[in-house]
């Protein structure tokens, strides 16, 4: 919290990432850390509906927009509200998250991003981004969040990859079955 300047302790992190392939299956990540341990029955993952060809900006809104639409409702005992949001990417990402936020009247969460090249962190609060040594305990936290939302993205990603590989043109053909259509 003092580090990164945030208005909340972040108790409840939750971190945002989308993989894709050339813009096919695309797919959202979201992880979360609480007390910085991962809690893994609070992941999520997305499918992307809305958005066509390869746009991370628009997969950020379309998965930040259908989380933050749970909180308030009666949903929100498994989506809780976070402390903070931390979005893989640099500020063009941050600022397609804090479109939504703005649309959504979003208050009392802060939001962040870190970017992988050079591991800047970006922030609302400031126009230059944050360079933290890389053995500080926060970057590495950060980095641990942001390494799991990205490996959980890809999975999925991969799964749904395999499963449409692995359909035929005939698995829509009336009456032929598995043994027929080997």
């Amino acid at each position: 919290q003092r580090v990164l300047n945030l208005s909340n302790y972040p108790k409840r992190m939750e971190c945002f990432d989308i993989s894709h392939i050339s813009g096919v299956d695309k797919v959202g990540s979201m992880v979360v850390f609480t007390d910085g341990e991962k809690d893994l029955a609070s992941y999520r993952r997305f499918k992307i509906k809305t958005v066509e060809g390869n746009n991370d900006f628009e997969c950020l809104k379309e998965v930040l927009t259908r989380r933050l639409l749970k909180l308030g409702t009666d949903e929100e005992d498994k989506f809780p509200k976070p402390d903070l949001i931390v979005i893989d990417g640099g500020k063009g990402q941050l600022s397609s998250v804090k479109e939504v936020f703005d649309n959504l009247s979003i208050t009392g969460i802060d939001l962040i991003s870190l970017a992988e090249k050079e591991e800047e962190i970006f922030t609302l609060k400031d126009k230059n981004s944050i360079l933290l040594d890389k053995a500080d305990y926060s970057l590495r936290l950060l980095q641990r969040l942001r390494d799991e939302a990205h490996r959980f993205a890809i999975t999925f990603s991969r799964s749904l990859r395999g499963k449409r590989s692995l359909t035929s043109i005939l698995d829509n053909v009336n009456g032929i079955g598995k043994v027929k259509k080997q």
